[in-house]
């Protein structure tokens, strides 16, 4: 069955890299989001099915959005999406870091970051008010997790709007970890396809503080301890994840797609 949209049904999602279109659909109470720039929903089901075999939800109260791929008519036209479960409850409603520090500091987050001399400190900075604004202790882990696998699966768009909270009633909760759909190189106007895997990966910088992935990892780790416990992933293993994934994009970039997600993986699981 098809999912059908319509413009006035859209809710238009500002990334830092343009506007994408989001849609909810109340009869099977999943959120879509189209892809936009490149392959972003295989990424977004690709990552997750990954995250599946590591410690997220075993080891922390934390957990993360399982994503698939669809195809949707929008505007009378075949596009492929990625869906996933609304996961909010009842009163629930997220709140992005720079709308709760915009509720309690007069100065704009990113302003006030910058004003700091190191990303050490912005990260203590944010982990820690971030928990003492709203008593969730384990957020300067929450958010050392977030920028570990924004390191190992190369997610260049974890800006201060990809990093959110559940609120109810003015308490809070941790957010289900989402949108890691501008990793493995999903921007293929960005990182075009006719080039070398391991020359784009040169070029990827982690958010929020524009330095390398590695930089911003090591330097939550060294303040909160490694997080992140996931297996070594094989060539094999990848491209089984991959597979029903492809069948949603044209043949004659499948190889190209599967080329660059598996070195991607596989190389940044090195480091």
């Amino acid at each position: 069955m098809s999912i059908n949209f319509v413009t006035d049904e859209k809710i238009a999602e500002t990334s830092s890299k343009g506007n994408q279109e989001k849609w909810y659909d109340v009869a099977s109470d999943k959120w879509y989001k189209l892809d936009q720039f490149g392959y972003e929903a295989l990424s977004e089901a690709v990552i997750s099915r990954l995250l599946e075999k590591g410690n997220i939800e075993t080891d922390f109260p934390f957990k993360f959005v399982r994503y698939d791929v669809e195809k949707v008519i929008v505007h009378k036209h075949k596009r492929t999406a990625c869906s996933s479960k609304n996961f909010l409850q009842d009163c629930q409603s997220i709140i992005t870091l720079s709308h709760l520090f915009s509720r309690i500091i007069d100065v704009p987050l990113k302003n006030m970051l910058e004003r700091l001399t190191s990303d050490k400190k912005r990260i203590a900075y944010i982990a820690e008010k971030t928990a003492e604004f709203t008593g969730l202790k384990l957020f300067p882990q929450y958010l050392t997790l977030i920028f570990e696998i924004d390191a190992v699966f190369l997610n260049d768009d974890r800006h201060l709007n990809n990093i959110a909270l559940l609120e109810c009633d003015g308490k809070y909760d941790y957010c289900p970890i989402f949108d890691n759909g501008a990793g493995l190189l999903s921007n293929t106007q960005l990182y075009r396809m006719d080039i070398e895997p391991k020359a784009l990966m040169r070029e990827v910088y982690a958010r929020p503080f524009n330095t390398t992935f590695n930089r911003q990892r090591n330097t939550a780790e060294s303040l909160y301890g490694k997080q992140l416990k996931i297996p070594a992933f094989t060539a094999a293993k990848i491209e089984m994840v991959l597979k029903p994934f492809l069948e949603f994009y044209p043949e004659r970039d499948r190889g190209i797609i599967t080329d660059r997600v598996t070195a991607c993986i596989i190389e940044r699981q090195k480091l």
